[in-house]
């Protein structure tokens, strides 16, 4: 796809979590209503209603100009790098489909980097001796990526949730990617997490090669580490719509626990605002909560179907 602006924002999905890039569609244009959208779309599912309600640019994986890079990134958690190589802008902000745009925090993307990391907490000391054992379960194991990158320092790093970051289109060279990736496949269990471990590894080893230029800002807000307190405060008085006023713009990034109403272990309100915002553009407020249950059914019973499956296969052993 040729470059159509500067700047955007560019998120994606499968057929499976249409539902949920809907939310975070409506967030991006309720809070920054003025900034292109593209969504990556990996399959041969209908969009149609997006761009129609949205304006947004997609970008079918099956549609990348280069074999390539359609081979690695079709059908799999990597059609988010599409827009690295291939994408309709020059600088853009990645949020995945389980992630809002809450307050408009474009102010704090920085124009002039490579690659701004949406974290600020460094993560290992720099003087660090030992290895965290969270670091080879959710990145990747430095002992050994030391066989095949032996000078790359795995300490002082701020490690990131790739679920959310701002990029310069082909900033990272799919040479570089694919080379590295074919290190995971040479030890597998190298990197983790999808393309997370792998994306964490590349920026740093090409930011301490002086090969990208790195730039970190808090802008990544997931609740499993900074907690609720915050994003409640800013719901409190907005009955079940977007507050007009956040405290601190940023990325709402649900990971981990999806954020659907069944789930009770989960906190959720902000991403069911950002659904109901999506289905009220189209029904009334009470054809907005009869959507929202409609797809929530739906997921519990493709819940249930799995476990059963799972179940009859375990049987058959």
């Amino acid at each position: 796809m040729k470059v159509h602006a500067p700047f955007g924002f560019v998120t994606g999905c499968h057929a499976g979590d249409k539902f949920m890039v809907q939310a975070t569609l409506a967030s991006m244009r309720y809070y920054c209503p003025a900034v292109p959208i593209c969504l990556v779309v990996d399959g041969g599912f209908d969009v149609s209603d997006l761009v129609k309600e949205y304006g947004i640019l997609p970008l079918r994986v099956a549609d990348l100009s280069s074999p390539e890079i359609r081979n690695l990134v079709s059908g799999n958690y990597r059609a988010k790098l599409a827009a690295m190589w291939e994408g309709p802008f020059e600088h853009y902000v990645w949020l995945d489909s389980d992630a809002i745009v809450w307050g408009d925090f474009t102010p704090q993307v920085y124009a002039d980097v490579d690659f701004q990391i949406f974290w600020s907490e460094i993560s290992i000391p720099p003087d660090a001796t030992e290895i965290p054992s969270w670091l080879p379960h959710f990145y990747f194991d430095p002992e050994r990526l030391r066989h095949f990158d032996a000078e790359f320092d795995w300490r002082g790093k701020a490690y990131f949730s790739s679920g959310a970051f701002a990029c310069r289109r082909s900033a990272i060279p799919f040479q570089l990617w694919d080379r590295t990736e074919s290190w995971g496949r040479q030890s597998p269990g190298l990197f983790a997490w999808g393309e997370m471990g792998t994306l964490n590894y590349v920026v740093y080893a090409m930011a301490q090669r002086g090969e990208l230029n790195v730039a970190m800002a808090d802008l990544q807000h997931i609740s499993s580490h900074h907690g609720i307190d915050e994003l409640k405060e800013d719901c409190a008085n907005s009955d079940w719509h977007f507050p007009k006023a956040i405290r601190r713009p940023r990325v709402a990034h649900f990971c981990g626990r999806k954020p659907f109403l069944f789930d009770w272990q989960a906190y959720s309100r902000p991403f069911t605002i950002a659904r109901l915002e999506h289905h009220r553009r189209r029904r009334s407020n009470l054809g907005a909560w009869l959507a929202i249950m409609n797809e929530e059914a739906r997921v519990l019973v493709g819940k249930v179907k799995g476990r059963f499956a799972r179940c009859f296969d375990q049987m058959g052993k």
